[in-house]
């Protein structure tokens, strides 16, 4: 199920992070709350945008996208340890890559990842 009334304000509380350092850094690289929540949604249902209900409205206001190369979207040093106990190390990734390696770990093991 998606929750299309989720906002950055209970993404924050979930990571133990401030909204407005979220805010900031979200700014600083060009990412928009609404785009994220999209592609989020779209890679959701694998690649196709559902409708969505006509009550929707974005809780933040847009921020225009830059667009980034896939360097600086990366993340670097990354360990994941599964419910498991196994471990893994990465040294570079992309946030889209780290998604994938739980969705196929949640398809082969059938345990669901918590971060």
């Amino acid at each position: 199920k998606v929750d299309y009334n989720c906002s950055l304000a209970d993404v924050c509380r979930d990571q133990h992070t401030t909204f407005g350092g979220m805010s900031s850094w979200m700014s600083r690289r060009g990412y928009s709350v609404k785009q994220v929540k999209a592609d989020a949604v779209c890679d959701y249902y694998g690649g196709v945008e559902p409708s969505r209900p006509t009550t929707f409205s974005p809780s933040f206001t847009q921020i225009a996208p830059a667009m980034l190369s896939e360097e600086e979207f990366s993340l670097s040093g990354i360990t994941i340890t599964f419910n498991s106990g196994t471990t893994i190390s990465v040294k570079r990734t992309t946030p889209g890559g780290v998604i994938k390696m739980l969705r196929d770990y949640e398809r082969k093991e059938g345990d669901p990842c918590i971060l």
